[in-house]
């Protein structure tokens, strides 16, 4: 399995609570609806006062191989995600990553 990883930066003028709703409540119902996606997760920033972080989130959407992501995303389903992208990010930078876990057990 192979996953897309997407580095997200708000679109300016966009407050964080409006990004919060438009990326963590209504994105992930079009993402769902992309056929052969497996799992998505987002990292969403902490909003900080007195910090201001490089990135507002980052995206891994999980697929079998890198033709289900091609797939993906030349489908109607695809097509509408990334349409609804632009109402929420400035800035999208992704790559395409092999996971490598790692047990630590017991300390």
């Amino acid at each position: 399995m192979i996953k897309l990883v997407a580095v997200v930066r708000r679109k300016e003028g966009l407050d964080f609570e409006e990004f919060r709703q438009l990326w963590c409540e209504e994105h992930p119902q079009l993402v769902r609806r992309m056929p052969g996606v497996r799992r998505y997760s987002q990292n969403l920033a902490f909003e900080g006062r007195s910090r201001t972080w490089p990135i507002d989130g980052v995206a891994e959407v999980w697929f079998d191989d890198k033709h289900a992501v091609r797939e993906a995303f030349a489908s109607e389903a695809g097509t509408a995600a990334t349409k609804h992208e632009k109402t929420f990010a400035g800035e999208v930078t992704w790559f395409l990553a092999e996971e490598i876990e790692y047990e630590w057990g017991a300390r």
